[in-house]
């Protein structure tokens, strides 16, 4: 049978594995990897000269509307940005006072004819009405739920309203109720400490020369992260901890998971490569700080090598320069989605942290495995998606914010000379990048459902 396009002479990358073949594709699906003669006749050859090809990249931690983005014009941008960096799937968070399943219907409707990449959702939840609604909304699609612990009190961003740990763990208690894959997503910091810190500070008149992280400091996560490793204990809820920026809090993880704890742990190219001092201290204002101390990158790279950490987000949050013009009423939250492969490949990869097949796992077939997307997307495998990606790893690219393609118009990587890029993306056998120039269109993404047991 004739394919639809035939990838020759690839060196394929896997979680477990490199082999030399080609890849065919029919109808969306991958339909052989095999020796190249034996390919099939295709409309379209494309030879990858020796290179590359690793499983699309899924993103789990991104905002395209984030932090006042008209949700169409986000999901656009954001997804373009995901094309161009690799990114085939992305699963964007949901968040709203009233019905789930309004939202999740609405924001549906504006993903299938505006995203050029594939997309899943997480849904937030804020009060009792909508832990109530969990079971409903999982039977549209909908298999993890994210519950921001520290945005209570002056931290709520209305319209939404804070939680409180009873909404919390009755929160948990559904979500275990429904059965694999669904998985509570937390966002684990103590506020208290920081309320209390960022008075003292304010008091001192030492309000315009601290860090982010002085008043955010790592034990407001380090003991939001034990929390909920107790809460799912209790519970049997298997949990998921955001953008973990501290090597203690990530070893909490890997400790619990050695007990038995279903727990996984991920960390975003912010907290891995960047100090404090290397950023403008309001422009790079996210939740939580990316930290004074370098350590904590080193162990992050450690554990992400070591199995400790599990997963690679780039919290994607594309505030503009107009949302951060004052440190202490700063929206928190950088754009990150076109950069996070490039910064993998060429800070991870290329600079001898983490193997490529390391970087598969953490880049798609975890995250894949984690929320209910294997084997449809994550895998080179007969009958998979072909979401595939061709990587050229001895490509050096300045990184300008001018140039990427997010909403953003600013990037924390501005100027980082970058070794290792992706020059092919494709989502269900369509080109939707070439060589750094977006082919795809808005409407080529499809919402993908995660049913749950």
């Amino acid at each position: 049978m004739k394919a639809d396009t035939v990838i020759r002479n690839c060196t394929i990358v896997r979680h477990d594995g490199t082999v030399h073949a080609g890849i065919a594709v029919h109808d969306g699906r991958i339909s052989a990897v095999c020796e190249d003669r034996m390919l099939p006749d295709a409309a379209r050859v494309i030879d990858a000269e020796g290179a590359y090809v690793i499983p699309g990249c899924i993103d789990p931690h991104v905002h395209v509307d984030w932090p006042e983005w008209d949700f169409a014009e986000g999901t656009i941008s954001t997804t373009k940005a995901a094309a161009a960096g690799g990114i085939t799937t992305i699963i964007n968070h949901l968040s709203g006072p009233g019905s789930l399943v309004d939202i999740f219907e609405e924001r549906k409707a504006v993903i299938e004819r505006s995203s050029i990449v594939d997309a899943a959702f997480h849904i937030g939840i804020f009060s009792m009405e909508q832990v109530g609604q969990i079971e409903e909304v999982a039977c549209l699609g909908v298999s993890s739920f994210k519950f921001f612990l520290p945005y209570r009190g002056t931290e709520v961003v209305p319209p939404l309203v804070g939680i409180d740990d009873g909404i919390v763990y009755a929160g948990f208690e559904a979500i275990a109720g429904l059965g694999g894959p669904a998985r509570a997503l937390v966002h684990a910091e103590n506020v208290e400490i920081f309320f209390m810190l960022k008075e003292r500070v304010l008091a001192s008149g030492r309000g315009d020369e601290v860090e982010w992280d002085e008043v955010r400091p790592e034990v407001c996560e380090i003991d939001g992260i034990r929390r909920v490793i107790t809460f799912s204990e209790h519970t049997g809820c298997p949990a998921y901890i955001v953008h973990i920026s501290t090597g203690e809090g990530a070893e909490a993880v890997r400790d619990a998971k050695a007990r038995g704890v279903d727990i996984v742990g991920e960390t975003c190219p912010q907290y891995l490569t960047l100090a404090a001092k290397d950023v403008d201290r309001t422009l790079g204002k996210v939740n939580p700080p990316i930290r004074r101390n370098r350590e904590h990158g080193k162990r992050l790279w450690e554990l992400l090598a070591c199995g400790g950490l599990d997963c690679i987000g780039s919290d994607h949050a594309p505030c503009a320069k107009k949302h951060k013009k004052d440190f202490w009423d700063a929206y928190v939250g950088v754009a990150g989605i076109q950069t996070l492969l490039p910064v993998m490949l060429s800070e991870g990869v290329n600079k001898g942290r983490i193997s490529l097949q390391k970087l598969v796992e953490i880049t798609s077939y975890n995250t894949a495995r984690t929320f209910g997307l294997y084997p449809k997307k994550g895998a080179i495998e007969v009958g998979s998606d072909a979401d595939l990606v061709l990587l050229d790893m001895e490509k050096k690219q300045v990184v300008r914010a001018d140039r990427l393609y997010h909403i953003s118009d600013f990037s924390l990587f501005e100027g980082w000379k970058l070794k290792g890029w992706p020059v092919l993306t494709m989502v269900r056998g369509g080109v939707v990048m070439e060589g750094g120039e977006i082919t795809g269109k808005a409407g080529d993404g499809r919402f993908v459902p995660r049913p749950v047991r």
